[in-house]
């Protein structure tokens, strides 16, 4: 009789290696991550950083405020799981700055900035932090929409008498008390889609607007207090709206291009983030938290200026894409802790 041995070797488990370069930062700058493994199939960031990522590559950290921030890769294949971490140190201070707007009475000239050559109105994301003041009228945050400068009704009204493809999110004046604001979505040719909730003053919102075009319209969705996404207002606008773009098309923050110095923001603004993408609710809040830390965030970033100041609206992102102030007026520099 005769017997055979079979040995049965066991798929080897995946090795993770990830490394940062430099490992320490100044508040504001990037850091590059840098990984390899070995035996991994697919691979998960969590901690600084989340998403699926492949098995070997590069990215950067984005722009890191935090003290410390430790970025965590954890891959899996055949043979089971491994992961590593690196951690990359934020020196230095955390002042934040940020865009005082004054309000509909400091100039009767107008104080805003624009791009003249806005991402496309759809798809795209707009992320901002907005501390509101109390002012009896009218406030803008931004608007896509035309900006001609004839600072005149006709440049809201530029489709043959109407007006067509633009979007703004603000606070929006009850009627007849101005002195009460809810939060509202302008767009739909002239439409005003206000929330029930009242804006509080004198307190930081985080906001988000993403806006999308599908084969039920035109939709556009307003987070007035994250990370709380039942905090909304939503509208879908016709497939007929939006589709011609104003003679010229601009993205334009602080002041109504049709209505200069009668709806300045009166506040502050800033954590200033804009992606050519429809993100998810998730991924904003993600961004928001750490910004280019998710895979569509990262791929469609289109400006990013945490700390803006008055002589500083310029991007971040390295995408270039640059704002220019409108005239000679300027907010005031806000500093915070």
């Amino acid at each position: 009789m005769k017997s055979a041995t079979v040995t049965v070797t066991a798929n080897p488990a995946p090795t993770v290696n990830l490394s940062a370069a430099p490992t320490s930062v100044a508040s504001g700058a990037s850091s590059t991550l840098t990984w390899s493994t070995t035996n991994a199939a697919a691979c998960t960031a969590s901690g600084a950083w989340t998403g699926a990522r492949a098995t070997a590559g590069s990215a950067s950290t984005g722009t890191l405020t935090a003290a410390t921030n430790t970025f965590t890769l954890t891959c899996t294949g055949t043979g089971g799981s491994g992961n590593d971490s690196a951690v990359v140190t934020v020196t230095g201070g955390t002042a934040q700055t940020g865009l005082d707007f004054q309000g509909n009475e400091s100039t009767t000239g107008t104080t805003r900035f624009r791009f003249s050559n806005p991402l496309a109105i759809y798809p795209a994301t707009y992320v901002w932090k907005f501390y509101p003041r109390q002012q009896d009228s009218y406030y803008t945050t931004f608007f896509w929409g035309n900006d001609d400068g004839a600072n005149n009704l006709s440049t809201f009204l530029w489709d043959n008498g109407n007006s067509n493809s633009f979007y703004g999110a603000h606070p929006y004046p009850d009627f007849p008390d101005r002195s009460v604001h809810h939060w509202e979505i302008a767009t739909d040719r002239s439409g005003d889609f206000v929330s029930n909730e009242v804006v509080v003053y004198d307190r930081w919102y985080t906001q988000a607007l993403i806006a999308w075009s599908d084969g039920a319209g035109k939709h556009t969705v307003f987070y007035w207090d994250l990370p709380d996404t039942s905090k909304v207002v939503t509208h879908v606008a016709p497939s007929s709206y939006g589709n011609i773009n104003p003679p010229q098309p601009a993205l334009t923050w602080g002041d109504a291009p049709w209505n200069p110095s009668q709806e300045i923001m009166d506040g502050v603004l800033r954590n200033i983030q804009i992606y050519s993408a429809q993100l998810s609710a998730s991924d904003v809040i993600a961004e928001v938290g750490t910004p280019l830390s998710t895979a569509t965030g990262a791929s469609s970033i289109w400006y990013l200026n945490l700390n803006p100041t008055p002589s500083d609206i310029s991007d971040k992102s390295g995408a270039g894409h640059n704002p220019q102030w409108v005239g000679s007026e300027r907010p005031n520099l806000w500093t915070g802790p």
